[in-house]
């Protein structure tokens, strides 16, 4: 590519164009940058270790949350589909699209702001950095648990989920 041409890459964040410059970003890759770009994912800065009982005592908060993410979801879609197809909706039109996005936007980044990973949002998987038996763990919450009951180590990922100790099934 020649120098200072942007067409093939144009950067989509201060912290892409960072990653670009140290090779840490691949041609192609702009449509994870949301989740890479601090935005959300596990890059963030989440600096919050989670004891269980404080973990635990967040799942209210969290499960309403994600009441509303799920709920917010649906409707997006719903109308964005509606509008692709030229169709009305009584669900609104594009400004509600954009009231949509943004509260969706805002609920994604209150579960970052108090110190959980968000993993996706179509299923909402999140990691709340913990300690447990002196090792280092997330414990981990799928959209559809009512309540807090595994965790994996960091680098097992989703596959390696284990009930949490003393949890009832």
């Amino acid at each position: 590519m020649a120098p200072g041409r942007t067409d093939v890459m144009a950067p989509t964040t201060p912290a892409t164009q960072r990653r670009r410059r140290r090779g840490a970003v691949r041609p192609g890759a702009d449509w994870a940058d949301w989740t890479r770009a601090g935005l959300f994912g596990r890059l963030s800065g989440v600096n919050r270790i989670f004891t269980l009982e404080q973990a635990r005592l967040l799942m209210p908060d969290l499960l309403a949350k994600a009441d509303d993410v799920v709920a917010l979801r649906a409707d997006l879609v719903e109308l964005q589909t509606a509008l692709s197809q030229g169709m009305a909706s009584p669900l609104g039109g594009l400004p509600e699209v954009k009231a949509l996005e943004a509260r969706l936007s805002e609920i994604l980044a209150w579960f970052s702001a108090e110190g959980l990973y968000l993993k996706g949002i179509a299923p909402l998987p999140l990691d709340f950095p913990a300690e447990l038996d002196g090792d280092t763990v997330l414990l981990c919450w799928l959209e559809g648990e009512r309540g807090l009951r595994w965790y994996h180590k960091p680098e097992h990922g989703f596959a390696g989920r284990r009930p949490i100790p003393g949890t009832v099934g």
